[in-house]
């Protein structure tokens, strides 16, 4: 009799450490997310000094994707108080919108002033691929978020 409640136990505890590994492998922490899923909270985002095609001061943080390949890609860009981009295209369309400060932009040329439409935050517009356009920041410098496709460029004028 005692060797049947020995082995009783021995079957609990083996189904107590099964179950125990089974309920810790269904976490969804990071590691364990489903293929292509992304999860970042504020604090898990890195960021970076900016890229060379953009103005020193400008900040980098890749969010979904890869710029550099081909396929959807999300970032955000911080950009310095009074930053000036000067005319330039993307070969995409660029989804912009903006989480802080301020921008105004330009088309074809067209000067930018600050009675220009000013787009603060939870504003969002779209720069059609090979338009021709410009940026200003205002005052207090902006944070933006871009989706586009990859690979990314900024075509300088």
């Amino acid at each position: 009799m005692q060797s049947g409640i020995t082995a009783y136990k021995y079957i609990l505890l083996l189904g107590f450490i099964l179950w125990a590994y089974d309920s810790k492998s269904q976490d969804k922490s990071p590691d364990s997310l489903p293929q292509g899923c992304v999860q970042l909270t504020v604090d898990e985002m890195k960021w970076t000094d900016t890229l060379s095609t953009l103005p020193k001061g400008t900040q980098f943080c890749q969010l979904y994707g890869d710029i550099k390949k081909e396929g959807p890609f999300a970032v955000r860009l911080k950009l310095p108080p009074n930053l000036v981009l000067k005319t330039h295209y993307h070969p995409n369309d660029e989804v912009v919108t903006v989480l802080e400060g301020s921008i105004f932009i330009g088309f074809e040329g067209a000067q930018i002033s600050r009675t220009s439409k000013e787009f603060k935050p939870g504003s969002f517009y779209v720069n059609a691929k090979h338009i021709r356009h410009q940026v200003n920041v205002g005052p207090n410098g902006a944070t933006i978020q871009i989706n586009s496709m990859g690979p990314w460029k900024v075509i300088f004028e």
